[in-house]
């Protein structure tokens, strides 16, 4: 059983899901107790489409939802070392959590979060 993910899945996932300009990175589900445990993603983030994979504890994909930039209408930054992100679209809010300083991921996780910062 897998217990972290790195640098190659995030990669992997992002080249999959991702167009020519995409970044992609690690976020969970932003939850105040973790129990039961929070959900895990892949973000990727394109041009024209905010993508998010579900993971499972072994790291496999479980679902995959996909938001069209046009659609997300408010986006919201807020953390000092854990981001909280807040995505609302015309029918669902997303609230993630992005740790920019995750062992091993940190320089894609911070290329992420600008990126996101740059929707705001």
């Amino acid at each position: 059983m897998k217990l972290t993910i790195g640098k190659d899945d995030v990669r992997a996932i992002q080249a999959k899901y991702g167009g020519p300009n995409a970044v992609a990175g690690y976020v969970e589900e932003a939850k105040l107790f973790n129990i039961p445990l929070p959900k895990y993603y892949v973000m990727v983030l394109d041009d024209e489409k905010l993508t998010l994979v579900q993971m499972n504890m072994s790291f496999k994909e479980v679902a995959v939802d996909t938001v069209p930039l046009n659609e997300v209408t408010r986006v919201k930054v807020s953390g000092a070392l854990v981001k909280k992100i807040v995505l609302e679209t015309n029918d669902k809010t997303y609230k993630l959590n992005l740790k920019p300083l995750a062992v091993g991921l940190g320089d894609i996780q911070k290329t992420l979060l600008a990126r996101i910062e740059e929707l705001a």
